[in-house]
């Protein structure tokens, strides 16, 4: 086989790894005088490997979490054998109290077989479990306030809050632009409303509020969380240069920003510069050992 038709048949190889969703793939070494080998194990992003699920096991609220009112979200990193099955799982992000529980309900978690060039292949990703706290009363009695001040912009906010700590995601959607409809430079509504869109993996609409909240208020706090969240919502469509256009600016603003150089350096990994990657990596571990951490963990693979 000559070099160009080796070189040619790698090349088919990544375009239909792009094809699949496949945000990244670590390819075998190909043995000298033979054919390049199948790819051993691929990487995929969370919304391409949550959207292959076949079974889905939704965590159990530890009890006392649920008692501390402690809520948000976890992320565990699983790896996917060739068969669909989750052979490993370990949490990159989340609150200690809801780790165990997110990782159980992981490792039951069933996915479509991935193959490539006919192959089957093992898979790394992740898996967001969102834990919530709020209570049909709190709900009840915030629909209440906003029925009796419906020209209240902080009364839709706050009920728009309820409803997506709830996973209501698009009760809050409603809530949130009724905010910014009485409100129109409302900014933590374009914030709670763009987070809103990501979680529901409207990741177009999540861009352009994100960008209407940056256009109508310039406080550093702000404007910093805002570029954060555009740049993570550019990731997710693979806009990556205009993702690290945003997380830039975010560092400029704050350079001590945790969540913008951890940000900056996963989408160094998604474009292949891991010699910026690891620039980050540096500063991150004056800031935040445990996310300097999770980049080094993410580089390596």
């Amino acid at each position: 086989m000559t070099l160009i038709s080796r070189r040619l048949r790698k090349l088919i190889s990544v375009l239909f790894a792009a094809s699949l969703g496949i945000s990244s793939t670590v390819f075998a070494q190909e043995p000298r005088g033979g054919a390049p080998e199948t790819p051993k194990i691929i990487l995929k992003s969370g919304g391409v490997l949550q959207g292959s699920a076949t079974k889905r096991v939704e965590p159990a609220y530890p009890p006392l979490a649920k008692a501390a009112r402690i809520s948000g979200s976890v992320v565990v990193e699983v790896t996917v054998d060739e068969e669909g099955n989750v052979i490993s799982a370990r949490v990159i992000s989340g609150h200690p109290l809801l780790k165990d529980a997110a990782v159980t309900a992981a490792r039951g978690w069933t996915f479509t077989p991935t193959k490539l060039q006919g192959d089957p292949v093992k898979v790394i990703g992740t898996i967001t479990f969102n834990f919530h706290s709020v209570s049909r009363d709190e709900i009840k009695a915030a629909k209440e306030k906003v029925n009796a001040n419906p020209g209240s912009a902080e009364m839709h906010y706050r009920l728009a809050e309820l409803y997506q700590h709830d996973a209501q995601l698009e009760s809050a959607i409603g809530e949130y632009r009724q905010a910014l409809g009485l409100e129109a430079d409302y900014v933590e509504a374009y914030l709670g409303l763009g987070d809103t869109y990501a979680a529901a993996g409207r990741f177009v609409d999540a861009v352009d509020v994100y960008q209407q909240g940056l256009s109508v208020k310039s406080l550093p706090g702000f404007a910093e969380m805002l570029n954060i969240d555009l740049g993570k919502a550019y990731r997710q469509l693979d806009r990556n240069e205009e993702a690290l256009d945003s997380l830039k600016r975010a560092v400029e603003i704050n350079p001590d920003s945790v969540d913008g150089h951890f940000n900056l350096g996963l989408t160094f990994l998604r474009i292949g510069d891991k010699e910026s990657a690891m620039k980050e990596y540096t500063i991150l571990k004056d800031l935040s050992q445990d996310r300097a951490e999770m980049l080094r963990g993410a580089m390596q693979y």
